[in-house]
């Protein structure tokens, strides 16, 4: 990459929405604003694309025919405190997630907390999936989140309201907490 695809704006400068998707607007690399600051996203491995195709299909599966829906990147997230304005400072591009609730779903994207999301965690972005990314998914009122990590083959699952994580590994069946009748054996994906 040279150095005319790098933001213009510095790493250290905060931003808001229209200066961000300004910024991302004629990109094709992917990028996110993580509290003010915009990130550019690295491809995904072969490994990281398996792990999340895996997850989709089981949650697109289990969802179909009832209200809430699984999405998957790349496909913004608009978290803020209402109204949407220029002062929202994180969008994010979650790996998997599901809504329930039709009227944060738009053709642009979705404004406000997912219900379930999922970070497949990559080496180059690792302290956003699991330091970034947590605090601002649970401040913001996402009720569950995932962190698959394929190198060390655990899934890490936090909980909006309940202290602590469960840690998982690729062995086991690994119950959606924000659904009372399903898991996902992780035991069916092949890496």
């Amino acid at each position: 990459m040279n150095a005319v695809d790098m933001p213009k704006t510095p790493r250290f400068k905060k931003c808001g929405l229209e200066e961000f998707l300004k910024f991302t607007k004629d990109k094709k690399e992917r990028f996110e604003l993580i509290e003010g600051r915009i990130h550019m996203m690295a491809s995904p491995s072969m490994d990281h694309q398996d792990i999340t195709g895996f997850i989709y299909i089981k949650l697109a599966n289990y969802l179909e025919g009832k209200p809430c829906k699984a999405f998957i990147a790349p496909f913004d997230v608009f978290l803020f405190k209402k109204p949407l304005k220029s002062e929202c400072q994180n969008v994010f591009q979650p790996d998997v997630f599901v809504v329930c609730k039709k009227s944060k779903m738009s053709q642009r994207g979705i404004n406000g907390a997912p219900d379930f999301v999922v970070e497949v965690v990559s080496p180059s972005n690792a302290e956003h999936d699991y330091i970034d990314k947590l605090s601002v998914y649970m401040r913001y009122g996402v009720r569950e989140y995932w962190i698959v990590d394929p190198e060390t083959k655990q899934i890490y699952v936090y909980a909006k309201g309940k202290r602590g994580i469960i840690i998982h590994s690729f062995e086991d069946e690994v119950k959606v907490g924000i659904f009372g009748d399903f898991e996902i054996d992780f035991k069916e994906l092949k890496l």
